[in-house]
């Protein structure tokens, strides 16, 4: 089923501007509500939801309602729901989010997290805005089916991890001790993984409408690499792995159990932990991205700034 595609811009076929402009303008307005309130209730929600908005807007202006559009449209919805559904459920249940508590206060500093998630949401969004966008409607085939299942897994890995670690931290037994069984036996950060996969199985769904189009659409790889590099280079992993090494490397009773459980799981893709911990270094450098990055040596600190950490875990949280 189609309709006449919408000019909201001339010469804007893909949405490509008009995207930008409310993706600017919704995060503008949100950065500004959560600066003059002083509170991290909207931080996330702000960003999920842009995700959806993008996504509604250009299948309803573009009046393609091909199975692919739907398809893709439908995928990309429930995944960012349920983001903003569990970062606002968790933002509530902890009262604020301390990734944001050195720049809360700072207008400039808190000003460039807020353009760093417009480029987030806009940029991560490119595969769907083509998609939606184009008038290509090649028929449904291998590509459609494998970037289907590729997303599923990754649904799967982010939403099970992150319940899967909601329930491990909301245990107060737990709150010196680190998260190591169901999959994050098997990756240091499945719900990463996840995103990333599922971000990539939306490319392999567009690539046949990417090869039907005379456009740009091979472009929007950008999309996936761009997830790629936030979660493994920026704000994801590097953080994530630094504040755990923070908090268990320097405590005598934990160190050596968590060095273990390091030198056992990889730290991004799904491996056996019997497997991965056989790899030479060299492997695990070079194919599962072991990085130097991500490897800190902290000092014992004192039994009171550990507790002070521990009852404050789990707080960071990337996209």
């Amino acid at each position: 089923m189609t309709s006449y595609p919408i000019t909201i811009i001339p010469g804007d076929n893909h949405y490509l501007a008009i995207t930008g402009i409310v993706t600017i303008a919704m995060q503008l307005f949100c950065f500004a509500v959560a600066y003059l309130l002083q509170f991290d209730k909207l931080t996330d929600l702000a960003g999920s939801m842009n995700f959806l908005l993008i996504d509604l807007l250009t299948l309803c202006a573009s009046g393609y309602y091909y199975p692919r559009q739907i398809m893709v449209s439908v995928l990309v919805g429930v995944s960012k729901i349920y983001l903003a559904s569990y970062l606002f459920y968790r933002v509530l249940k902890r009262g604020h989010d301390s990734r944001f508590d050195e720049m809360r206060s700072r207008f400039w500093a808190f000003l460039v997290f807020w353009v760093f998630q417009m480029v987030w949401a806009w940029g991560v969004s490119l595969p769907v805005l083509f998609i939606n966008s184009d008038p290509a409607d090649p028929a449904l085939c291998g590509w459609d089916w494998a970037g289907l299942a590729v997303f599923l897994v990754g649904l799967l890995f982010e939403v099970v991890g992150d319940l899967q670690k909601d329930a491990f931290r909301s245990n107060k037994a737990n709150r010196r001790e680190f998260m190591c069984n169901g999959l994050w036996s098997v990756s240091r950060h499945p719900n990463f993984f996840g995103e990333i996969a599922m971000w990539w199985g939306i490319f392999l769904i567009g690539v046949p409408v990417f090869i039907s189009s005379a456009s740009w659409g091979f472009a929007t790889v950008v999309g996936p690499v761009l997830t790629m590099a936030i979660l493994l280079f920026l704000s994801g992993m590097p953080t994530a792995e630094g504040d755990n090494q923070k908090r268990f490397l320097r405590d005598p009773e934990i160190r050596t159990r968590y060095m273990e459980y390091r030198n056992r799981t990889s730290p991004i893709l799904p491996l056996p932990p019997f497997l991965y911990a056989a790899l030479p270094l060299i492997i695990k450098r070079i194919f599962l991205l072991e990085l130097p990055l991500y490897e800190t040596d902290w000092s014992y600190s004192g039994e009171d700034e550990l507790a002070k950490e521990a009852a404050e875990s789990g707080e960071h949280h990337a996209a």
